[in-house]
């Protein structure tokens, strides 16, 4: 599979081969994007790159949201996203591993030419000579920012403009913007940053408003080191939002889903019945996806070893999502051990061959550069009577 193709088309009906085929390709990409998230750490920890903040832990929750992602959808998202951008064809590992060392050549990394952290994200709505693209024939990303839930009051207005494509029948026409507000945002968040302000004020805008807005809470249990019930009322968001549920007396209100982070199978029901629900009534939704895990704990800059207990890492050991997927591949006579085993071993090749094709990219320009002076100065040593001195230097 070459994981810069688009993997997230569906079929009502699959054979068992091409439901395998489907499960094993998941299972590909799930491990070449945690292979890029541990060797992004060893890059950023031996000083060939920034900060690193990844998306190890939501792999398959990601890759489960990524197939009923439509073609002018958005997303509106923050910087564990990498597997969701790998599944829907928008970033390669070469990509991931630019985007780490600031390459500013947008061939090599077209997110922000090397000017945003990394883990941010984003597609491009404008053509080289500046005019539109057709958004309803790709699918779409919001450029991410640093602050945490940042990204809700724009998650907020994207998903109220599928709303005016949809009842504004003067707007039915501008076929290339929306197909007469089909479109749905999708928003991605972290569990300790539900607490900020702009998620709750976003998520009563959308519950009056009655938008097609989908929100993923991933769920880890902690913010940084401060364990959920010191941040979150009654140590679950889905429950803190309660209130918020449809109940059928009111107009205005969401729909609330729960499921588990390393459950592949839920995760792709979950899914269905979430986006087919948001995309045909407009209300929006909150999927609430518990008990994902953070392998490397939260970013470069500290160790989770030093918060968590020892019960909670062999916890989040024996939980990670694409163990438990390969678990459960084995069980429904998906893939042998073996089989799963060889595919680890082709992402970890992959993944290298992609660190290293980018290392080489990033140092081309600047090796090319160095030769021009190299050159510069041993063309003025010729001329002076110092040139001994000067090309000793």
């Amino acid at each position: 599979m070459n994981v810069s193709e688009d993997t997230t088309q569906t079929k009502e009906e699959l054979t068992f081969e091409e439901f395998k085929q489907e499960v094993l390709n998941d299972y590909k990409l799930a491990n070449i994007s945690r292979e890029c998230s541990l060797l992004g750490r060893r890059e950023v920890l031996t000083g060939k790159a920034k900060f690193g903040i990844f998306g190890d832990g939501k792999e398959v929750a990601q890759i489960a949201m990524a197939k009923f992602f439509e073609k002018g959808d958005w997303r509106s998202g923050y910087y564990r996203d990498q597997t969701f951008m790998m599944a829907i064809g928008e970033l390669t590992p070469e990509q991931f591993f630019a985007g780490l060392y600031a390459h500013t050549d947008l061939e090599k990394e077209p997110m922000s030419g090397g000017r945003q952290m990394g883990g941010h994200y984003s597609t491009h709505t404008l053509t080289p000579d500046g005019s539109w693209k057709n958004i309803t024939e790709q699918k779409n990303s919001s450029a991410d920012i640093s602050p945490t839930s940042g990204q809700m009051p724009r998650l907020l207005g994207l998903a109220l403009a599928s709303k005016v494509y949809k009842e504004n029948e003067l707007l039915h026409n501008k076929t290339q913007f929306s197909r007469k507000g089909r479109e749905i945002a999708f928003g991605t968040i972290g569990d300790a940053s539900t607490s900020e302000g702009h998620f709750w004020e976003t998520m009563n805008a959308a519950s009056v408003m009655q938008v097609p807005m989908l929100v993923s809470v991933w769920d880890d249990g902690h913010g940084i080191s401060v364990p959920k019930k010191y941040q979150t009322t009654k140590e679950s968001i889905s429950e803190a939002l309660k209130g918020f549920e449809k109940d059928g007396k009111h107009p205005s209100g969401i729909k609330i889903f729960k499921t588990k982070g390393w459950n592949y199978p839920h995760l792709i029901e979950t899914y269905k019945e979430a986006v087919d629900f948001c995309r045909n009534t407009h209300t929006p939704v909150l999927i609430h996806v518990e008990e994902v895990t953070q392998p490397q704990g939260h970013s470069t800059s500290g160790s989770h070893e030093r918060y968590k207990s020892p019960e909670r890492l062999q916890w989040e050991k024996d939980f990670d999502p694409i163990k438990k997927m390969g678990e459960w591949m084995v069980a429904n006579n998906i893939a042998t051990q073996e089989e799963l085993e060889a595919i680890q071993k082709e992402a970890k090749k992959i993944v290298r061959e992609a660190k290293n094709k980018a290392w080489n990219d990033y140092l081309a320009p600047i090796k090319k550069e160095h030769q021009t002076f190299i050159n510069l100065c041993t063309a003025i040593a010729e001329k002076s009577q110092n040139k001994a001195f000067i090309l000793s230097t």
